[in-house]
């Protein structure tokens, strides 16, 4: 009975800490939502609105796959994307077995305390950066990037000159993500230092 007590008041006192997946990175995450070239897109997630053309918010890790971006302009057709993946923190997991486990004081009783609170919060999880539009800033920040076509409305009119945006902010788009894909190549390694200055100044020379 008495070693039974004396669990219950270790494990009270252990739920009052936080483990190392929770320390480090929390049980929530900042998520960064941009629509590039549309900065009067209304952006809702999982029906709730976030923003305009850019919105920031915290999410729970262990709803990394479950977040529902549905982006929108005036006379547009609202586009919804479906983000269903997340990744295991695994260092962050071994980080807890190896630093928040132990020995109740006195007894034969093997504690993982800080498994058990990390399970709770879900501190093990992230958004998993290989799926489309996901990508990492640090540990506790990710980038949710939209490509949003802007699609009339039936029986909407679009002006000659918006047009003429919507072509200029394609090609834009484009460029971007080559960009984006060689400065990818270049922190790969797979591009040197000059190799990735000549792709890009020869790119942006052509516009």
């Amino acid at each position: 009975m008495k070693k039974l007590f004396v669990f219950l008041c270790f494990a009270s006192i252990a739920f009052s800490f936080s483990s190392c997946a929770t320390i480090i990175g929390g049980a929530k995450y900042n998520a960064k939502v941009q629509v590039p070239n549309h900065p009067d897109a209304t952006i809702s997630v999982n029906g709730e609105y976030k923003g305009q053309g850019e919105a920031n918010f915290l999410v729970k890790r262990r709803n990394a796959d479950k977040l529902s971006i549905t982006v929108q302009e005036e006379n547009c057709e609202p586009e919804t994307t479906q983000f269903s993946k997340k990744a295991f923190r695994g260092w962050a997991f071994v980080g807890t077995v190896v630093g928040w486990t132990g020995w109740i004081p006195n007894t034969y009783i093997f504690l993982p305390w800080g498994i058990v609170v990390d399970g709770i919060t879900g501190a093990w999880w992230k958004p998993d950066v290989t799926e489309k539009g996901v990508s990492k800033i640090d540990y506790d920040n990710f980038l949710y990037t939209i490509t949003y076509k802007a699609v009339p409305k039936k029986g909407s009119t679009i002006k000659p000159e918006e047009k003429d945006k919507e072509l200029k902010n394609a090609t834009a788009k484009s460029k971007t993500e080559i960009l984006r894909e060689l400065k990818q190549l270049f922190d790969d390694g797979v591009l040197t230092q000059e190799e990735y200055e000549k792709e890009k100044a020869k790119l942006l020379g052509s516009e």
